[in-house]
């Protein structure tokens, strides 16, 4: 596995997401595997991109998880106000 992972904004059949990559940083490429298992299109965003586009939800617990965060216990955190 490589160090690290990156966020990208991704529009893709209709959705848009920001999506997480493996590797440190974006470097040009066109198509790449998000965390979340899905082979996915990739572009320079725009500033309104990294504004209006959702976190991708299956990346964001996968990470969790590999962690050793649980997913349930960030929620819980959440809703109390943390």
């Amino acid at each position: 596995m490589t160090s690290g992972h990156f966020w990208l904004p991704v529009a893709a059949d209709g959705a848009r997401a920001r999506h997480a990559f493996r590797g440190r940083r974006w470097e040009g490429e066109r198509v790449s595997e998000a965390v979340c298992g899905q082979t996915l299109p990739l572009a320079q965003p725009s500033e309104m991109d990294w504004i209006t586009f959702k976190t991708c939800d299956e990346c964001w617990r996968l990470l969790l998880v590999e962690a050793g965060i649980s997913p349930e216990a960030v929620n819980a955190y959440v809703s109390e106000g943390g």
